[in-house]
């Protein structure tokens, strides 16, 4: 019997990529045709490995493959939809592909940067509307001489710092065990998060979903930013709160914010915060690239693969599984 592995969701044209690699060791993809749990339960059962990319993979999803199942691949890096404490007490190994789209999302946030400063998508609209009139837009800032605050330095932050400083940027970041030594290696300076906040002229989140991190960046942070600041988040919606966010932004407060996500993806009909000139939106596009999306499938299924033919995973997340 051939060895199944569930694919829970994928957002690329084809699977081409994983059925050739893990054609080779005779196993077969069970593409679920939606993310709903009672859907992913039921084609689980038997399945040796899971592939997922946002649908939750639940403690039940998980449990209706054991005892077959021997392995779980986030395609990707973060893990929030996935249970991966239950996982650890079944004993399956839980991977990810760490270093998958950290180019992307850092040229996605260099392009927020530089539309935020030079207004880029305010004078578009403006021009579209018949208006070829500069004042309308003013100030406009140049990015030399300004501060980038980086929330959060794994391999997007360290990817983004590379460029800001390029552009004249000086670069500041925060985590909470960033040392000194750790920042100046990356070409940054360690400062709290108050400081960072406080200085920065654009804050950029760049930090996993955790409970310790959802709702970081809430009201009382928010006020400590500069009215002239502007807050991008690439990272995970539920990172900021969207109230104090649209509160800040309408009351002049903050002076503007570019979304590649948000805690309700697609955003409801009637977002307040679409509906605000001075936020840049984008669909959760960041981390797309076609050579983005080729690493990454090809990436996640040699995962898959090590695990299921008795090799070493790279990218091991819950090494207490054993």
């Amino acid at each position: 019997m051939a060895t199944k592995i569930l694919v829970t969701d994928y957002q690329w044209p084809d699977l081409e990529i994983e059925k050739r690699i893990l054609g080779e060791i005779g196993a077969e993809l069970v593409v679920a045709p939606d993310g709903e749990e009672t859907t992913l339960t039921t084609l689980a059962s038997g399945c040796s490995g899971i592939l997922t990319c946002w649908a939750k993979t639940t403690a039940r999803v998980i449990g209706a493959a054991l005892p077959d199942l021997k392995v779980i691949v986030r395609y990707g890096i973060g893990l929030d939809n996935i249970d991966v404490d239950f996982a650890t007490r079944s004993h399956i190994p839980v991977l990810n592909v760490p270093t998958y789209c950290v180019v992307d999302v850092a040229e996605h946030t260099l392009g927020f940067i530089l539309a935020l400063s030079r207004k880029i998508a305010f004078h578009d609209r403006r021009v579209r509307q018949g208006s070829w009139n500069i004042q309308d837009a003013l100030p406009l800032r140049r990015l030399v001489g300004k501060r980038l605050g980086l929330i959060g330095l794994g391999n997007i932050g360290q990817e983004v710092a590379k460029r800001a400083r390029a552009f004249g940027l000086e670069v500041c970041a925060y985590t909470p065990r960033l040392t000194p030594d750790r920042a100046a290696a990356a070409g940054v300076v360690a400062l709290s998060l108050e400081e960072l906040l406080a200085t920065a002229d654009f804050v950029s989140l760049h930090l996993p979903l955790t409970p310790q991190s959802s709702g970081l960046i809430g009201e009382a942070q928010l006020r400590q930013m500069k009215p002239s600041a502007f807050l991008i988040n690439t990272s995970r919606g539920k990172l900021l709160d969207e109230e104090a966010l649209y509160q800040a932004l309408s009351t002049g407060r903050l002076a503007g914010a570019a979304l590649d996500v948000r805690i309700v993806e697609p955003a409801a009909a009637g977002d307040r915060l679409i509906q605000l000139e001075n936020v840049l939106h984008t669909p959760h596009a960041s981390f797309f690239s076609r050579e983005s999306i080729e690493a990454l499938q090809d990436q996640a299924a040699w995962e898959a693969r090590r695990v299921l033919t008795g090799q070493a995973p790279l990218n091991l997340v819950n090494p207490a599984y054993r």
